[in-house]
């Protein structure tokens, strides 16, 4: 048989028609037949059809040599010209960086790609040069502190000095925009994550230059150090966490410059034979396709001779191959030569109209005929330069390079065996896949084009908000055709109907992987495994991930009820790894809840999830953590940099090697939906969300701005104003002077105003991006379509009963945040979130599910409870989610406030305060607004804002106290909370204790800090007090003025509890209630003591500390209780009780009322000079009301009281944004009605100290216990039982009170308390 026909099909030559014709080749034929060498010339040649195919084949090998041999031949000439080129060059021929494992770099097996761990560490090539024109390439992993340019081997560097910081060494730093040697200048771009910086070297010139994604920033150095010695090294310098990739001529430059030679010398004769060897593997690749299309069984005949053609084919593919990896391995070779070939041969619509195309056929003949570990290192290679193609920095306005690098990567996954093992082996390493599925912002000088300044928008600048959308909307639509890309891309990578017996397919190798890369994610506030995903990346990732799942579920299970299956949290299909679960640990509740899950899953199916458990547990002999002590996160690093597969989540895995290996066969598509959901949402709650923080504080700044602009506005046009009316007014008068100061203000409010219009526009360019792409409308409704699968699944876990223990802690801990990214942080500007209506039904079914489950005994990580609570203080921080709440169900009302009106002991009390206040702000006194007042705030009107939260540094809550948020007052929670505590008498009266008991212990705290923080100031001059301290005293603060809001709105809302004697313990709250009140007002308004002390201090640590916020809360106490006598009793004729229990209080005086409205008339009385009854202010003369000094009319020796005089003042007058007129007419209404009612209490007289309570020494004795017969009054002793049975005294167990007249006013056997009777 003649192979001349198939042989021209593949090497496009005929070789076999001159040989038939020579036979130069005739004594092969006797040498393939084991023959001696002959002269005799045979006397009839045979013919070509009559040779066998191996002297055939033999004819071809020789033929591929002698190609070979003159490629040779060929490229002699221009390999000595390159040597000659080269000689100013020594060192290696192959190029890399010259470091080893012992530094703190981490470098790349190919010792190409750099990360420092350190704070400033360098590295050199392992190559230098002395004479010539040279260059290498960076791109930028980083953004950060990096300095790049060429050192001397004379150079010393370490930890504080690195490229250009010694005599011998030339750098450069993007990120400052500085050139550095011994000294530095201004100099070059600002470099972004992405670039490619060309660093060129002249030294025959003595010229460095740098030049930035091909376009030269010029010349850097034009005088470099040269003699005898002196050699030059490519080095760079990297800030902490700071990465690159090198390129010494390792690969093709993305940007040559011409003239200038590379560090490592360009292949040439591997380039021609790579390319020679190319097109015959093309052209073999078609003639394989082709069979495989056209083939589909034919007579034995028939089937035989194209078995034979096939034979002969795979032995030319043999040939081929084997010379083909004597050159492939080369990255450079890979990149020019196969890479270019497959990126020109085909495209993405061919390739999926033609399964049979080129390209499968020759990725199918390289698995086929090259070695496993061959194949995969050309593809990890190819995917590589494909990465860094599509992560260079976006040229222009086109994404059309990124788009075709992501077509050859999707073109190569059509592939079913190549799709398969970059899975495996390679997508979900270092982020590839991320990194692939994200789309980079345009350059900031593009942005500039795209919106110059006149066209920027915000509310301060004005500036047409038209033209601006429109830019958006441009922006938006130059990326649609790359997303739309990457989301089909990832549809060939979850493709389900590749598996079989023997293998997984595409989704179920890439859910487990992707279940793992989450994994792994999450462990990165605890380990070193890998550098962390940024966050823009991550948000992209996730949202991609979000819009496949939704489509998914469209289009595989379209009439299902999209959710998480419940029965997948405890039959052991998810493996969640260290996510514990609502309930708590996972083996501890597969042991009190077996016969839960035997009842939902079958005694079957049990018994073999805890087999399974049982086998896991003891197959795997790294199952504890506990087990690697301090060197666990040494055994992950080491695994990853060596290359090998252990990850750090598989010494925390429960279930050990489970999820290792993906099962044979097509998954089941409910299970690998909910999977992909269940996997979105442990993503976000992992790295997704951290991005839209940080989006957020954009929009933020942007408001701050737009309100300096306003300000500044007004202020100018004002001063303006009232310039020109006095130019007007004194124009004969006007001097030169005079015209100069007004020229200065006017130039000093121009220079003001454009420093802020300055910065918006930077952001509104930036806003633009996002706004456009990275959290767009879109991006929006995904989220919003994941929180309302994650409440439904949620909801369905909950209707079973008890097993609802077993659902994740990730799915109630991501709650909050998610509830913010959609109801706030998604919203770019302030004031859309208090108009969307898109997440209607989702903060509906939120605020439903929350309500229910605020206090659900089934849920005790105390993570999750924490959670729950950070939710429902996202709901109340808006309008509509408040609105929510009262839309929700009865059920879900009285759960929610019942749970909060628990009492405060033994829980985290501070956070549900909080939301208590959350539905009475903006009816309280004074209580308007959550951010503090500023005097010299002008008008009347408050300034809008929006939702500000303090967060941490890995972007998590710190606690709803730190929340600012507008007013969103509930007058139905109100009733509801007023309700529930006038029904439930000992229910209220246990919690108002509480609340009364923690206000004592946090204002007791507060003040004692106080007087330590004034007594160390005055002891010692620039006194530095610990951060923590003051940090302590400001929560004890806050915490004060929260729990006095929370008793105003209690009495408000239910003032029965403590003005109705009727009810049983009144009277001792009433006295609490006063007692406390007194005490805070004395404390913190006259004479000045330490409150005031500290609040001059005007220290920023202690800014929340002011007057307003605890004043205008007791005052609002003391106005829930006199209401009713200052709305009824125009004319008082006598003292109500709950007046007499203010005013009899011992600690009780006018001047404390006074100093709110900042005019004290009343004189300041010593403890001791206070009277019970009435007096006359105007018969102590020798005190002087304003400055409260006491000038007691004794001798002039005698010591005189005197405090300091305040530098800060206070009246509730200067507050106009806070505080009404009419709210202040009520405070002279207060103090006129009081000093009416004290004229009264004329007959009390102060009792004798023998006849005094021991307990609280203010009020006389009226009750004996008994059996043991001490006394005390009987507020103290009531307040004394509450918490405790026993005596105050001596311990014993009480069994009856009674008053001094006999009546028995309490009974341990009863164990009801009958209302108490008032002592005379």
């Amino acid at each position: 048989m003649s192979i001349s026909k198939l042989f021209v099909k593949v090497f496009n030559e005929n070789i076999f028609e001159q040989l038939e014709q020579e036979n130069p080749y005739s004594d092969l034929d006797d040498d393939l037949e084991g023959a001696n060498c002959s002269t005799v010339a045979d006397p009839k040649p045979l013919k070509m059809d009559e040779w066998s195919v191996s002297k055939q084949m033999s004819i071809v090998k020789t033929w591929l040599d002698d190609k070979f041999q003159q490629i040779q031949t060929d490229s002699n000439e221009e390999i000595r010209r390159l040597y000659t080129e080269t000689e100013s060059r020594i060192g290696p021929d192959l190029t890399i960086f010259d470091v080893d494992y012992t530094t703190t770099v981490r470098v790349s097996s190919d010792r190409l790609a750099l990360r420092s761990q350190g704070s400033f560490n360098t590295v050199r090539t392992n190559c230098c040069v002395y004479g010539g024109r040279w260059m290498y390439e960076v791109q930028l992993h980083t953004k950060g502190v990096m300095q790049m340019g060429w050192a001397s081997s004379t150079c010393q560097f370490n930890e504080n000095s690195g490229v250009g910081d010694t005599k011998l060494s030339y750098g450069y730093d993007g990120s400052k925009q500085q050139i550095w040697h011994i000294s530095t200048k201004k100099y070059g771009d600002k470099w972004q994550i992405g670039d490619i910086i060309g660093v060129t070297l002249d030294v025959d010139k003595e010229l460095i230059e740098y030049y930035r994604n091909g376009r030269s920033m010029g010349v850097a150095f034009n005088k470099l150090e040269k003699g005898p010695g002196i050699t030059f090294y490519a080095a760079i310098s990297l800030g902490y966490t700071q990465g690159i990739q090198a390129n010494f001529g390792n690969r093709p430059f993305m940007y040559p410059v011409p003239g200038f030679l590379p560090l490592m010398a360009r292949p040439i004769l591997k380039l021609r034979r790579a390319n020679l060897l190319m097109n015959y593997i093309t052209n073999l690749s078609g003639i394989f396709s082709k069979y495989n299309s056209q083939y589909k069984g034919s007579a034995n005949q028939s089937e035989a001779r194209v078995s034979t053609k096939k034979t002969v084919y795979c032995i030319f593919a043999t040939l081929l191959i084997e010379r083909f990896t004597n050159e492939i391995f080369d990255p450079y070779i890979i990149e020019d030569v196969l890479l270019a070939r497959i990126s020109s041969m085909t495209s993405l619509t061919a390739e999926k109209e033609n399964p049979h195309s080129v390209l499968q056929g020759m990725l199918s003949l390289f698995w086929n005929f090259m070695e496993g570990d061959e194949i995969k290192f050309v593809l990890r290679k190819m995917v590589n330069a494909l990465l860094a193609t599509y992560t260079h920095t976006i040229q222009g306005l086109d994404y059309e390079k990124h788009r075709q690098a992501l077509s050859v990567l999707h073109c190569l996954c059509l592939h079913e065996p190549t799709r398969k093992f970059l899975l495996e082996g390679k997508l979900f390493k270092k982020h590839c896949i991320a990194f692939f599925l994200y789309i980079h912002p345009l350059e900031f000088y593009i942005m500039e084009e795209l919106l110059p300044d006149h066209l920027a928008w915000t509310e301060g600048i004005d500036g047409p908000k038209d033209k601006y959308l429109n830019a958006v909307e441009k922006v938006r639509k130059l990326t649609e055709p790359l997303y739309a890309a990457q989301k089909d891309f990832l549809s060939t990578l979850m493709i389900n109907k590749d598996g079989s017996a023997l293998g997984s397919s595409s989704r179920t190798i890439f859910l487990s992987k992707l279940r793992r890369y989450v994994i792994d994610l999450s462990m990165e506030q605890r380990s070193s495994i890998q550098h962390p995903l940024d966050a823009p990346v991550a948000l992209a990732f996730v949202c991609i991930l979000i819009d496949q799942a939704r489509s998914m579920f469209r289009e595989e299970l379209p009439g299902m009820n999209v959710e998480v299956k419940s029965d997948y949290f405890f039959d052991g299909t998810f493996d969640y790894m260290h996510f514990d679960r609502v309930g708590g640990v996972l083996s501890h509740l597969r042991k009190v809840h077996r016969s839960d899950i035997d009842a939902r899953l079958g005694s079957v199916r049990t018994q073999q999830i805890y087999d399974e458990d049982r086998n896991n547990l003891r197959s795997n002999p790294m199952d504890a953590l506990y087990l690697l002590g301090e060197n666990g996160n040494d055994v992950a690093v080491i695994a990853h940099t060596q290359g090998g597969n252990t990850t750090f989540t598989q010494f925390l895995s429960p279930r050990g090697n489970q999820g290792a290996e993906a099962p044979p066969g097509n998954v089941d598509i409910e299970a690998s939906l909910c999977d992909l959901l269940d996997l979105c949402i442990m993503f976000y709650y992992s790295a997704g969300h951290k991005y839209i923080v940080k989006i957020a504080s954009v929009r933020d700044e942007i408001a701050a701005l737009n309100d300096v602009l306003k300000e500044t506005k007004y202020y100018r046009e004002d001063i303006e104003r009232k310039l020109l009316a006095l130019e007007q007014h004194a124009n004969v008068c006007m001097n030169d002077a005079h015209q100069h100061v007004m020229g200065e203000l006017r130039s000093k409010f121009g220079q003001r105003q454009n420093v802020f219009a300055t910065r918006s526009i930077s952001l509104s360019r930036k806003q633009l991006w996002l706004r456009g792409v990275a959290l767009n409308n879109h991006r929006r409704s995904l989220l919003i379509w994941m929180l309302e699968r994650m409440i439904r699944t949620l909801t369905s876990a909950s209707n079973t009963g008890p097993l609802f223990s077993f659902v994740p802690e990730v799915y109630v801990n991501t709650l909050p945040i998610l509830l913010d990214a959609v109801m706030d942080f998604s919203h770019h500007d302030m004031k859309a979130q208090f108009e969307a209506t898109d997440s209607d039904c989702a903060v509906i079914s939120a605020a439903e599910f929350l309500g229910v489950h605020s206090a659900d005994p089934r849920i005790v990580l105390a993570s999750c409870k924490d959670s729950l609570l950070q939710a429902l203080g996202t709901l109340t921080c808006h309008k509509s989610g408040v609105r929510a709440l009262e839309r929700s169900s009865r059920r879900s009302q009285v759960a929610l406030v019942r749970a909060l009106l628990r009492p405060y002991e033994n829980r985290a009390w501070g956070q549900s305060n909080w939301l208590l206040l959350r539905f009475w702000m903006g009816e309280g006194y004074g209580y308007k607004d959550a951010r503090q007042p500023c005097v010299w705030q002008g008008g009347t009107q408050p300034l809008h804002m929006g939702l500000c939260r303090s967060r941490s540094r890995n972007e998590t809550h710190t606690g709803l106290l730190h929340n600012i948020a507008p007013a969103n007052p509930s007058k139905y929670f109100q009733r509801l909370i007023g309700s529930k505590l006038i029904e439930d008498e000992p229910f209220a009266t246990s919690f108002l204790n509480s609340v009364l008991s923690q206000l004592n212990w946090a204002f007791s705290e507060f003040i004692l800090l106080l007087q330590e923080i004034q007594n160390t100031a005055q002891r010692q001059e620039n006194t530095l007090f610990e951060p923590k301290q003051l940090k302590i005293c400001s929560m004890c603060f806050e915490l004060t003025v929260s729990l006095m809001r929370c008793l105003e709105m209690i009495i408000t809302v239910s003032p029965e509890i403590v003005t109705d004697p009727s009810r049983p313990n009144s009277d001792l709250l009433l006295n609490r209630i006063c007692q406390l009140i007194s005490q805070v007002l004395s404390r913190v308004t006259v004479p000045p003591g330490c409150f005031q002390f500290v609040v001059d201090m005007c220290s920023a640590d202690l800014n929340a500390v002011t007057h307003y916020p605890i004043i205008t809360a007791a005052l609002g106490i003391l106005l829930a209780l006199m209401r009713s006598e200052m709305d009824m009793d125009i004319t008082p004729q006598k003292v109500t009780r709950i007046s007499r229990a203010f005013l009899t209080d011992p600690s009780f005086q006018f001047a404390t009322l006074e100093f709110a409205l900042g005019e004290i008339r009343t004189p300041l009385l010593e403890q001791k000079n206070i009277p019970r009854g009435n007096f006359d202010p105007s018969a102590r003369p020798h005190i002087d009301p304003l400055t409260n000094d006491v000038r007691v009319p004794f001798p002039n020796n005698s010591k005189r009281i005197r405090a300091d005089p305040p530098i800060i003042k206070f009246a509730l007058s200067d507050f106009p944004t806070h505080v009404n007129s009419e709210e202040i007419e009520n405070i002279r209404r207060l103090i006129e009605g009081l000093r009416m009612k004290q004229t009264l209490l004329s007959d009390i007289t102060l009792p004798s100290e023998d006849s005094l309570c021991p307990i609280c020494c203010a009020k006389p004795i009226t009750a004996v216990f008994t059996p043991c017969r001490h006394q005390s009054c009987s507020d103290c002793i009531m307040q004394h039982l509450m918490n405790s049975k026993v005596c105050f005294y001596c311990k014993t167990t009480i069994q009856t009170i009674e008053t001094l007249d006999g009546t028995l006013i309490y009974s341990n056997d009863e164990g009801v308390q009958s209302p108490l009777t008032e002592a005379a």
